[in-house]
């Protein structure tokens, strides 16, 4: 099933006044904006990476365990450092109202079936009930919703040691939206797009709120 199907409108409902939809800065009409929302929200097939916490394109450090008595943060040092699997979709779909800020509705819809908002600052980064991340047989990697259903898919080279990490710690990292650095933007290079670069637009897409994630149960169908 999709991400997000438009609400039906009830019978007798007022409805809402016209206003101007746009899809890659072309006017549409409310029609046209439906379907594409409902052909964006059937498609999983999204692009990703596999990375760990400490990666510094992310510029997330470690996870603590625990504080020793002097105060210090105790780290996962000398474990297989925490798995992240980032769930970028290949197309944004923005979404304002009047007077508010714009939000993005695949994003939204994720935060809807229990992820977290992942903004910039103090972030509340915990286990998700109900979520699961899938290494399918050919390796690819799916993000399920409690419903069961794709939320994303990736196809991503093979990783041995992010499978072993994987599999010790039980979980995964996961962060969805459609600014996390995955891409390589079209103006640029693999070699310029750099970890400081990707890190910059990861840190950009906190700031705008457009990011879900949790620790999330891993499931190896191998």
């Amino acid at each position: 099933m999709g991400r997000f199907k438009p609400k039906k409108q009830r019978s007798g409902q007022q409805q809402p006044p016209k206003q101007r939809f746009h899809i890659d800065d072309q006017a549409v009409s409310e029609a046209e904006i439906l379907a594409a929302s409902a052909q964006l929200g059937d498609s999983v097939d999204d692009h990703g990476r596999l990375l760990y916490m400490d990666t510094p394109a992310l510029g997330l450090g470690k996870i603590a365990t625990g504080i020793d008595p002097d105060g210090s943060v105790q780290t996962t040092d000398g474990e297989d450092p925490m798995p992240v699997a980032l769930f970028e979709p290949a197309r944004a779909m923005m979404s304002r109202i009047p007077g508010g800020d714009p939000t993005e509705l695949q994003v939204e819809g994720a935060i809807a079936f229990g992820l977290r908002r992942f903004p910039r600052g103090f972030a509340d980064l915990r286990t998700i009930p109900g979520w699961a991340v899938h290494r399918l047989d050919d390796d690819r990697i799916e993000l399920r919703s409690p419903d069961g259903g794709v939320y994303s898919r990736i196809t991503v080279p093979a990783s041995p040691d992010w499978y072993s990490a994987a599999l010790h710690h039980g979980y995964v990292t996961c962060f969805y939206g459609p600014q996390l650095g995955v891409r390589t933007p079209p103006d640029s290079t693999p070699e310029q797009y750099t970890d400081a670069k990707r890190l910059e637009e990861f840190r950009t897409a906190r700031g705008r709120g457009l990011i879900a994630g949790g620790i999330i149960a891993y499931r190896n169908n191998r």
